[in-house]
């Protein structure tokens, strides 16, 4: 099936128009276009925004006269010979005539004395075709009668007001139920302070993590679109918002498996100072190359796990799109954790059967039974009867918190560690919060079983883990990858990393952990930022200053052959320099951090410069992740609360000299 951005069949797709069969066609036609899925997420923002206001506004509050109005027109709509709603007038008018509505039911600003010729010149596109009218003897030269679905920028802006307010005056409940992100090792032990400057006649070497996350990026944005109210300050971590984007950095050149880039220019807060911006990006996937595929998952069957938007229903979501990537190679098997049966839900079944594959999606549904019944064991049964040499053999475990594992743990452990060593590895994926022992559980059979624990909290996080991850696309191309950034103490004053904050510090043991190297993934990004203070120039002005060479960023790792490589990007602050929009973009994400934080560092730094920089700074947008967050800060603006983190700047914390104990060398190389 081929789509475009304005092909009807979207919005009936939204809507709920279409029979389970065509809904199929039109989930595996999208999977592929980034395009047509930003364009989805669109027309699901604008008819959500339309289906509350409609609801959180009662008939009852209109006047008699509008629903009159409204009843009149509702009875021509349902005369036989009216014509149906034409989908390609609708679409993109939609979002006007949903913020329109918004406002007109609840504040009434429409005139009475206008509102039958309103409801007459609504009726064609809302409902139908009125009857033909007498024909005029002589052409008519009136101008065309004004098209009401646009709105003024001014009324749009009243109606988002008034829906984050409404959602404030609800968000209670349904912050309680957004998930925090986990907490599962020393190197995320919560720090509540900003990263200081340190001096380079300290310090002058340092680095960053590789090992990347970006949950929280999607907990805030849910505070804001559902719950209308400000994050908590510990939800919200800078470098997780900041990487949560792809960037338009340049692939490796050649057979190199990673491209490193460094840029510098003015820090938006802070004048004074420069922001780097340090990206590493390894080698897009290749799908024509994909392993052949044997995956098995093993489903949470509790009611509370079924009942739970963001869990079960989740996950259907993302099975259908692995589906849509499988072909007649694959195999793909179903059993329920704690099933009574022996058998599976779904047989190994292969990929290219797709309407038995999606109708065991739909159809999984909880049993009520207890206990794990063998469940791991079935499973990893399956993975071996169908091993696929030189494929991926692997075995899901998809649950949430009340996840009860195996009495004898100890037995489930030594079969995930002998499966792990025949070639069949176990992931485990956790739905909702993952910050107790249930999350320490996962992890360690996801290491026992060398596969990987993802905490799933939105539906891209479960697209990457059960599309890319399943199919093998994370296959690591870097090994052993070290970071290293080298400061020159002649021109670099201090410097600090921006976020981070919760696997920086003094302390030996997260510097330890920060040390060790990590794989990276074809497709895969890393972006860090830092903030440097400048030395001032002493030359007094007698002679021209030679450009400030800032800093050295040194890459180092293995091939696919076990061959050191090692990549070295100076980065020199010279007058003319070119800036990428990625610099720019991230440096907004990140300032928007800084607000939500209420950062002692965000400076003079305003909500407004944030909306302002991220516009600009657009870029080619595939996916419209950049323009999704412009609409994001669109509905921060009219959160309540959200004018106390625009205040007068924190005094910034006295710095540090040095955060190393006296004789700790590693603290020195770092």
């Amino acid at each position: 099936m081929t789509l475009s951005n304005d092909d009807p069949r979207l919005l009936s797709y939204v809507l709920g128009e279409l029979d389970e069969a065509e809904s199929r066609e039109i989930e595996a036609a999208i999977d592929a276009n980034p395009e047509i899925r930003a364009e989805l997420d669109a027309l699901r923002m604008t008819a959500e925004m339309l289906r509350e206001g409609l609801a959180e506004r009662a008939p009852k509050e209109l006047p008699a006269i509008q629903r009159k109005v409204l009843e009149e027109a509702t009875r021509e709509a349902e005369k036989p010979k009216v014509a149906p709603v034409r989908r390609r007038f609708l679409r993109p008018t939609l979002l006007a005539a949903a913020a329109a509505a918004l406002v007109a039911i609840s504040l009434g600003v429409m005139q009475q004395r206008r509102q039958t010729e309103v409801a007459k010149e609504q009726a064609l596109p809302d409902f139908g075709t009125p009857e033909p009218q007498p024909k005029e003897k002589k052409k008519s030269t009136a101008p065309p009668p004004k098209d009401d679905t646009k709105i003024d920028e001014a009324t749009r802006r009243e109606a988002l007001k008034m829906l984050q307010e409404e959602r404030a005056r609800q968000g209670s409940e349904v912050a309680a139920r957004i998930p925090k992100p986990r907490r599962l090792s020393a190197r995320s032990k919560p720090r509540a302070d900003e990263n200081p400057f340190i001096y380079t006649t300290s310090i002058a070497r340092a680095s960053f993590p590789l090992d990347v996350d970006t949950a929280s990026y999607s907990l805030v944005a849910r505070y804001f679109q559902e719950a209308g109210r400000r994050p908590p300050s510990s939800l919200v971590r800078v470098d997780e918002l900041v990487n949560a984007f792809p960037y338009e950095d340049p692939d490796p050149v050649g057979d190199a498996a990673i491209a490193a880039r460094a840029e510098v220019d003015t820090a938006p807060w802070n004048h004074s100072n420069r922001l780097v911006r340090l990206a590493l990006k390894t080698a897009p996937v290749d799908p024509s190359i994909r392993p052949q595929a044997n995956l098995v998952f093993v489903i949470d069957e509790s009611q509370g796990f079924a009942k739970d938007p963001d869990k079960l229903p989740l996950l259907q979501a993302a099975l259908r799109r692995l589906v849509s990537r499988l072909d007649d190679r694959d195999r793909l098997t179903l059993i329920a954790y704690g099933g009574a049966s022996d058998e599976p839900h779904l047989p190994p079944t292969p990929g290219d059967d797709k309407p038995r594959l999606l109708t065991a999606i739909d159809k999984f549904a909880p049993s009520g039974a207890g206990g794990s019944g063998g469940s791991m064991e079935r499973a990893f049964k399956e993975a071996q009867a169908h091993f696929v040499a030189g494929g991926v053999n692997r075995v899901f475990l998809a649950t949430d918190d009340h996840f009860a594992a195996d009495p004898e743990q100890g037995r489930l452990t030594a079969l995930i560690r002998e499966k792990a060593a025949a070639g069949i590895s176990l992931s485990t994926l956790g739905f909702g919060p993952m910050d107790g022992p249930v999350g320490q559980t996962l992890k360690a059979l996801a290491e026992e079983g060398k596969g990987s624990f993802a905490q799933i909290t939105s539906p891209d996080a479960a697209r990457r883990e059960l599309v890319d991850v399943a199919l093998g696309a994370r296959t690591p191309i870097a090994r052993d990858v070290r970071v290293e950034v080298d400061f020159a103490p002649g021109y670099v004053r201090s410097f600090r990393l921006i976020g981070n904050e919760d696997r920086t510090g003094p302390e030996r043991e997260f510097l330890d952990a920060w040390k060790g190297p990590v794989d990276l993934y074809a497709g895969q990004a890393v972006t860090a930022l830092y903030e440097l203070e400048p030395r001032p120039d002493d030359s007094g002005g007698s002679e021209a200053p030679p450009v400030p060479y800032l800093l050295t960023l040194r890459v180092h790792y293995n091939d696919a052959s076990g061959q050191t490589q090692e990549i070295e990007v100076p980065l020199r602050d010279e007058w003319r320099r070119e800036v990428s929009t990625d610099f720019y973009f991230a440096a907004a994400v990140a300032g928007f951090g800084l607000l939500l934080r209420d950062s002692p560092y965000k400076g003079n730094l305003t909500l407004a410069d944030v909306v302002t920089m991220a516009r600009k700074n657009l870029g080619a947008d595939p996916g419209g992740h950049r323009a999704r967050f412009v609409n994001l800060l669109e509905l921060v603006e009219f959160t309540p609360g959200v004018a106390a983190m625009q205040a007068a700047p924190k005094k910034p914390p006295r710095r540090k000299g040095s955060l190393c104990p006296p004789g700790d060398s590693l603290c020195s190389d770092l």
